[in-house]
């Protein structure tokens, strides 16, 4: 059964979002996409604001486990687009 409020994303949009969060929330002005999320500063904290963002902006409500310290910016953007349009 698919939910019909949370809209399919295409890998475009989630990967200029998760890159955007990133900027955003850990004070860089660029992201390597294969960069580890801890490498760049990244913590459980600065997780839970990307994670928040990505919810806002997408509609995309993930688990605070989808983003670790070793998780790269375009792995998590594959996971927000596989959770696209998913309950």
């Amino acid at each position: 059964m698919t939910d019909e409020s949370i809209p399919t994303i295409s890998d475009e949009a989630a990967q200029t979002t998760v890159l955007e969060a990133f900027r955003h929330v850990l004070g860089i002005a660029e992201v390597d996409p294969q960069a580890p999320f801890g490498a760049l500063g990244g913590d459980s904290l600065r997780a839970v604001r990307v994670l928040s963002r990505v919810w806002r902006e997408l509609g995309v409500e993930l688990p605070v486990h989808a983003l670790r310290d070793t998780t790269t910016a375009a792995e998590f953007a594959a996971v927000v687009r596989e959770r696209s349009g998913t309950p």
